[in-house]
């Protein structure tokens, strides 16, 4: 039972607690003066004067299942939560723009090309519609004889929406005479985007910060890790992984495996400077990496009973996604953790639609084993789709 309802009163209650009360107390207070004449509770002034105190209690029932709520913690919300985190030194984490680098290039070797900073890159359309445009952030030549050259970006938006795939940039918004061609290639992203905590990720870091003051538990070190912007989640095997002594702290990133600038920000909050902010013990043998990549290819072919073919295997292809996503759940899709496993059956959960009778998959044939220091990671998902011979 909710705090709610264990405080909370309905109008229809308070009326009757009301009307309980008036009705047993009324003889007496008219023997004591109290009352002129016996009242008429279901008409006239006395009736309205009594709905309307008996509004005003619901109300003040309502704001104090409000106040109690807020007012602990687990249930807190918004700008209470944030109020609790303020008290042990946390704040939310802001929204960050991905950062990273693409390729302009050539078709045919030529003289030097300038490039000024501020021209625009895009992604085509998603399978949602959605479009993701870049800014170059400094000039750059594409020097005689060359074929391509390397330019930094910033994402226009912020958001982790905008760590795309590897090849997904594909379109030069501003015309640059003298390059035909742009392309993100493995490695691309610097820096990951990030959305704006939302209040779990920002509770749990607020129950670990408590934790942590145990000593140097894997609470610890989970909480140092998580108050990095750009880490999505984290596991920490703290039994010996390496060796007696040592300690593997796994990162994810808001963009799935995480970019080295990422790493190197989760070690450093870790170590310390060592200059006398260092938070492990001597001993302690600390090593921050991503998690192994189990690479996943998802062919699969989706029997229909009705619906629009292209809308369904769109919708089919963003919840198989949201299973390799790695911020928040989708559709009530949570996505895989560190160590879990893409089975047969999670996907054809994820890919079983209304108008969707079977799915027969041809890729993978088996459940994906995936170690508890490995992370499962979408290589490419081919959907297609027939019309059911029966419904």
């Amino acid at each position: 039972m909710s705090i709610q309802e264990q405080v909370s009163k309905s109008l229809d209650q308070i009326r009757q607690e009301m009307f309980d009360r008036l009705t047993s107390k009324q003889e007496e207070y008219a023997a004591s003066g109290w009352l002129p004449i016996r009242l008429n509770l279901n008409k006239g002034i006395v009736r309205g004067l009594i709905e309307l105190w008996c509004w005003g209690l619901w109300q003040l029932y309502q704001f104090l299942a409000i106040i109690l709520t807020q007012a602990i913690p687990d249930s807190a919300t918004g700008l209470w939560l944030d109020l609790h985190c303020r008290s042990v030194g946390i704040t939310r984490r802001p929204q960050t723009k991905a950062t990273g680098t693409i390729y302009l290039t050539r078709l045919a070797a030529g003289g030097n090309v300038p490039i000024p900073a501020g021209r625009v890159v895009r992604t085509l359309p998603d399978g949602t519609g959605q479009v993701f445009r870049f800014v170059t952030q400094t000039a750059a030549v594409l020097a005689d004889g060359a074929l391509e050259v390397a330019v930094t970006v910033e994402a226009e938006e912020y958001g982790a929406a905008a760590n795309v795939s590897v090849g997904q940039i594909t379109e030069i918004v501003t015309v640059i005479p003298g390059v035909d061609a742009v392309e993100n290639r493995v490695g691309w992203l610097t820096t990951e985007g990030t959305d704006s905590e939302t209040d779990e990720p920002l509770r749990l870091r607020y129950q670990l910060a408590w934790k942590q003051l145990n000593g140097c538990t894997k609470y610890a070190y989970q909480a140092w890790a998580l108050a990095v912007t750009g880490v999505a989640r984290v596991k920490v095997l703290d039994q010996h992984p390496r060796g007696e002594g040592t300690v593997d702290v796994l990162v994810v990133g808001t963009a799935g495996m995480p970019t080295e600038a990422l790493l190197a920000a989760v070690t450093a909050n870790i170590l310390g400077t060592g200059v006398g902010d260092e938070k492990i013990p001597i001993n302690d043998d600390v090593q921050v990496r991503a998690p192994e990549a189990v690479s996943v290819t998802i062919e699969a072919e989706l029997e229909l009973i009705g619906g629009d073919a292209a809308a369904t295997l769109a919708a089919a292809g963003n919840r198989v996604g949201a299973l390799f996503a790695t911020v928040t759940a989708v559709d009530g899709i949570a996505p895989l953790d560190i160590g879990g496993d893409v089975t047969l059956d999670r996907l054809r959960w994820a890919m079983m639609l209304p108008n969707v009778k079977r799915i027969n998959f041809t890729l993978p044939v088996a459940d994906v084993a995936v170690s508890g220091d490995s992370l499962a990671v979408l290589d490419s998902i081919t959907l297609t789709s027939v019309w059911a011979a029966e419904a």
